[in-house]
């Protein structure tokens, strides 16, 4: 068994969670589920892992308390409002208390939907992250935001809810094709733009080196950038530009791709284009947007809008953005390096249609 680390976050009003952290840990999750005091288990999970992991946790967690499985069609298309439903209708069935606990195991969609399910079910039923994509490991799985898509738009039903614990094994990462990885490294240079250019330079030099080492030590350190920023702002309002770069232009793409993009792969054209953008304002030098464009090259990431994908698409997806405090979406535009461009000391800049279209055109 493996050496389990923990780390800590705060949630707001004085509460913690923790992560529990390391390599070939599996064996350490019943101890920390048995914490809960649970009467049931409910492990929501999705095709892909049913049948792979399903036995496994399964039965870690069936010496605890009582457990059963729910899986749905794996995939961006099965993070609905009718999933939640369906998902929270056989919980009822099965005769959940507020003593049951919600465990989610795989990626982001399946994180979200068992984690919004939780904060719903009974006015709030505690649940945890089991994360099995570099993705969900280093970011959608650490944090309160849990949300389903809706035709216009990502994310646009959901709550601040928060797990009891996040249990992050990396031998998970093992198992994935490199598709996956590439795509959880564009998170990773999302906090390296934000907060830290040494790991920006680090992740370049180490591209396309999925050695255990490497791969571990990347997740490892995003993971303890992205809780720096929640120890100052649990609910991700204040940080959202360190969080959210890249994230405009690419859920656009993503939720009009449904699935076809990777979400790492989305937000990597989001960057490059976001950065596009904030070189045709006059805030960003033409060399860091050429380096931003550069690393996903070489990391194997897309840094082009689809040609499939149509721009009135594009513009129609933007005006539903989560984000969005007025008439007008707020861009988060890097200026250079950890500064982002601030408007009446505030970060958020509103980009006329104009300028918007200019370069969302050059960004085929």
């Amino acid at each position: 068994m493996g050496k389990v680390d923990t780390l800590a976050y705060d949630i707001g009003n004085n509460r913690t969670r923790h992560v529990y952290i390391g390599s070939g840990i599996l064996d350490s999750l019943p101890g920390c589920a048995r914490e809960l005091n649970a009467d049931k288990f409910f492990i929501i999970t999705d095709s892909n892992l049913e049948n792979i992991l399903k036995d496994k946790i399964k039965n870690l967690l069936a010496g605890v308390a009582e457990t059963h499985i729910l899986a749905f069609p794996a995939g961006e298309a099965s993070k609905t409002l009718s999933t939640l439903e369906d998902i929270g209708s056989k919980i009822l069935d099965l005769r959940a208390t507020k003593s049951s606990v919600i465990v989610c195991l795989g990626g982001g969609v399946v994180g979200n939907l068992g984690g919004l399910t939780a904060a719903l079910l009974f006015r709030g039923l505690r649940f945890f992250h089991i994360p099995t994509t570099m993705v969900a490991q280093i970011d959608s799985a650490i944090g309160q935001k849990q949300a389903v898509n809706y035709k216009m738009g990502k994310n646009l039903f959901g709550q601040y809810y928060a797990p009891e614990f996040v249990f992050i094994d990396f031998d998970f990462l093992r198992t994935l094709p490199e598709r996956q990885i590439r795509a959880g490294l564009a998170e990773s240079v999302k906090h390296g733009l934000c907060q830290e250019s040494t790991f920006f330079d680090y992740i370049e030099e180490h591209a396309g080196d999925y050695s255990p080492k490497v791969i571990d030590y990347i997740s490892r350190h995003t993971i303890e950038l992205k809780l720096e920023l929640l120890k100052i702002d649990p609910f991700e309002g204040k940080l959202d530009p360190q969080l959210e770069l890249g994230h405009t232009i690419g859920h656009a793409v993503e939720i009009i791709k449904n699935g076809q993009l990777l979400h790492g792969e989305s937000i990597a054209i989001g960057m490059v284009a976001e950065a596009a953008l904030s070189c045709e304002m006059g805030y960003m030098k033409p060399e860091l947007a050429a380096k931003i464009e550069r690393i996903f090259k070489k990391l194997g990431l897309p840094t082009r809008i689809p040609a499939d994908v149509p721009l009135e698409g594009v513009l129609e997806a933007l005006r539903y953005d989560n984000k969005r405090r007025t008439a007008r979406t707020d861009f988060f535009l890097l200026e250079d390096f950890t500064r982002f461009h601030k408007e009446n000391g505030k970060i958020g800049t509103k980009v006329s249609e104009e300028v918007l279209k200019k370069v969302l055109e050059s960004a085929y």
